[in-house]
Formats: structure tokens, C-alpha cells, sequence
């Protein structure tokens, strides 16, 4: 009768232990199947981040290569060349930053170079800045340097 107990008492033990480690198994397999699949959804998501940004890139050294002397001419030429470009390209912003930092958009000059993380004074070729880094919106934005 003790033997019995004794058996059954282990048989319960050991089907309550076995249980909580397959529990425990299942719940990290889980996990690293999770995490993996994160990996691969944010992997994929960063490659179409990086072709979208290459592709404005390449859009904007196009809109570059199409622009003329008279664009540059002056300042209401130089923003009428902006606005079509954003219109063509569907652009939020398409701005020139001179060699002291002042930018030059479709709707106006600005001053805030300092919200930009870029060095303006060698930029060279379109430029990707986080607009606001620390803000809450952060909005990716081409800047190029004209050099006048």
C-alpha cells in the first residue's frame, strides 16, 4: 500500500515537473521563434527604408542635373525651380544650403542649419538629415549644398 503510494505520489511529481519544463521550453522556443521573425520583419522593413532613401537620392541628383543657369539666377527663379521639383519628385522639402549655412527652400530662406545633424560647410553631394532628431516626429529630409 505505501509502495503505492509512494508510486503514485513520484508518477505525479514527475508528470507536474515534466509538464512545467515542457511548459518552460515551449514558452522559449516561442521566443526565439519571435525574435526571430522580428528580426527578419525589421531587416526587411530596413532594406525598404534604405531603397526608398536611395531612391530620393537618385531623384534629387536628377533634379540637380536638370537644373540651368537660369534656375540659379536669382532667388525667384531658384524657388520656382524648388517647387516644380518637389511637385515632380513629390518631395516635402528640396533646399540649398550656402556656404554660411543659410537654406534656401521654395517658400522662403531659413536659419535653422543647427536643427540639421550635417556638417554644411562640406556636404558635397545630397545629404539625409534627421529633422528634430530628438523629437517625438522625426522626419527624414535631402539637403545639397549650392555653392555660390
Amino acid at each position: 500500500m505505501i509502495g503505492s503510494i509512494v508510486f503514485v505520489l513520484v508518477l505525479t511529481l514527475g508528470t507536474i515537473l515534466t509538464g512545467l519544463l515542457a511548459t518552460k521550453d515551449t514558452m522559449e522556443a516561442v521566443e526565439s521563434v519571435s525574435m526571430l521573425y522580428l528580426d527578419e520583419l525589421a531587416g526587411r522593413r530596413e532594406q525598404v527604408v534604405e531603397a526608398n532613401l536611395q531612391k530620393k537620392i537618385e531623384d534629387v541628383n536628377v533634379a540637380l542635373e536638370l537644373m540651368t543657369d537660369e534656375d540659379i539666377s536669382d532667388i525667384g527663379h531658384l524657388q520656382a525651380y524648388q517647387a516644380k521639383m518637389k511637385r515632380i519628385y513629390k518631395l516635402e522639402k528640396f533646399a540649398f544650403v550656402d556656404k554660411d549655412g543659410l537654406i534656401y527652400t521654395s517658400l522662403g530662406t531659413h536659419t535653422n542649419i543647427d536643427d540639421y545633424h550635417f556638417d554644411y560647410k562640406s556636404i558635397t553631394s545630397p545629404e539625409i538629415s534627421i529633422l528634430n532628431l530628438e523629437s517625438e516626429e522625426k522626419k527624414c529630409e535631402l539637403e545639397t549644398l549650392c555653392k555660390r
